[in-house]
């Protein structure tokens, strides 16, 4: 069987597909570092896709990659604990919701202060468009130590507030300084792998499940034992810890860019479009599960809220290294449309018919609910790395990212305002929501993969 490479690709046709046989029948390749022959097993013998290159040779031609090494995998690691910092944490906020409602925010309805957390996420992401720019020009220490001191400050001040509007403010600032330290987090690993981008996104977006896991275990005993002031200012040391060792293992690779500053262009691909959407609705379903599944616990009546997110963190964080590793095997996109059937089918299969009368139902949706949705986290990261050239992961990152916020703003109001909506039937309107927008998501998502392969399909393609 021929074999055949995905490389990153610029400024090429939407519809220029070229496949380039590169080895005999039978024959080894040591291309990808894992290539055999027809003999060598499934994995190995799936052909990989390679997008038609300009005949001019550019600047990212002349790019190497360390591909691991010492120095690789301790930016790895720094993106790993920012992650944990930042997304992890934000896992865990659905707990504040519900602190919130039975303390400081009683008069408030749910849906009122489900837009608080909305706001965090959505910030945390829509800043992500700048963010991603200026990494692009200015690499990463430059902008993380600002970033994580300003985000530091925000849970000091978060501790002494005691009123809606103060919460909000906390969590704006908190969200826009946020939104610096994970768009660099993430978009800084293409600086250092390519072959294992996958595996390397897989393990730096680990950290935000075991952060969620972390935060999740810690949250209960300090809401339990101490007072909010004192909790929340035990929680900012920790961030404060966090964010700096983040920061110190963190270092751009590729010189950066000198050109304009606003660029649009990447709006003008189709494939780039469709990717959008399609992260959009994987998103929204994230940032959903991680505000709405104590809520809907407890408006069923089952499990326990904080195991409940243990769960969903748990899985959340299998579901990042796992799928992130066969990425690098089977390829992004099909690994991303493997998960999206995967939690389609733990949407429709198991929480719908079972998830609000069954508590071990509703235990193994949190957990194969954060498996699935997990691994959108590092699969999304690595299928727009394969569209652009690597000096513009940050710019093409944090372009499709702030077309995204919009859908983590909606998120957590639109899933409580279904859940609020019927007694009888709220929670079966909300799982059929999820389902619809993840149907469409994933739908999407096949399209690029459709026009990546010339308009066809060949589903044993790696692409």
């Amino acid at each position: 069987m021929s074999r055949m490479r995905m490389e990153p690709h610029k400024g090429v046709d939407e519809t220029a597909v070229e496949m380039k046989s590169q080895t005999p029948s039978g024959s080894r390749s040591n291309s990808d570092g894992n290539g055999t022959g027809d003999n060598s097993g499934a994995l190995a013998a799936i052909p990989d896709l390679v997008l038609a290159r300009p005949a001019t040779p550019t600047e990212e031609d002349n790019i190497t990659y360390p591909d691991g090494g010492t120095r690789a995998w301790a930016v790895v690691l720094g993106s790993a604990i920012n992650m944990a910092a930042t997304y992890g944490l934000m896992t865990g906020v659905g707990l504040f919701q519900v602190y919130w409602k039975e303390h400081q925010l009683k008069e408030y309805s749910p849906t009122d202060i489900a837009w608080i957390i909305s706001v965090f996420g959505f910030l945390d992401i829509f800043a992500a468009g700048p963010a991603g720019v200026l990494f692009d020009r200015w690499g990463a220490r430059r902008l993380l130590f600002p970033a994580g001191a300003v985000y530091f400050a925000s849970f000091v001040g978060l501790a002494f507030s005691t009123k809606y509007e103060q919460f909000m403010g906390c969590f704006i600032v908190a969200g826009v300084s946020a939104s610096f330290i994970t768009t660099i987090a993430a978009a800084v690993i293409n600086h250092w792998f390519l072959r294992r981008k996958g595996l390397a996104m897989g393990l730096a977006t680990m950290g935000s499940g075991i952060g969620g896991i972390f935060f999740s275990v810690v949250l209960k005993p300090l809401f339990e034992r101490l007072s909010w002031q004192q909790g929340i200012l035990v929680l900012s040391c920790i961030v404060c810890a966090a964010v700096t060792t983040g920061a110190l293992c963190t270092k751009a690779r590729i010189p950066p860019r000198t050109d304009k500053f606003f660029d649009f262009s990447c709006f003008k691909s189709l494939r780039f479009l469709l990717t959008t959407l399609s992260v959009s609705g994987f998103e929204l379903v994230l940032f959903a599960s991680w505000g709405i599944i104590p809520t809907y616990a407890e408006a069923a009546g089952l499990g326990n809220k904080f195991y409940l997110m243990l769960a969903l963190n748990i899985g959340s964080t299998l579901g990042r290294i796992i799928p992130g590793y066969l990425a690098d095997k089977m390829g992004s996109f099909n690994v991303t449309l493997a998960m999206s059937l995967f939690t389609l089918f733990t949407m429709l299969g198991i929480w719908l018919p079972a998830g609000n009368s069954s508590e071990v139902a509703l235990y193994a949706v949190s957990t194969c609910l954060g498996f699935g949705t997990g691994s959108f986290v590092a699969t999304s990261a690595t299928c727009l790395g394969h569209l652009c050239d690597t000096r513009d992961s940050g710019k093409y990152f944090g372009s499709c990212y702030t077309v995204v916020s919009l859908a983590t703003l909606v998120s957590n109001p639109i899933c409580q305002a279904i859940l609020d909506s019927s007694e009888r039937h709220g929670q079966s309107r909300l799982v059929w929501f999820l389902a619809t927008v993840l149907a469409v998501s994933t739908l999407s998502c096949a399209t690029v993969r459709w026009i990546l392969l010339g308009y066809r399909w060949r589903w044993l393609f790696k692409v």
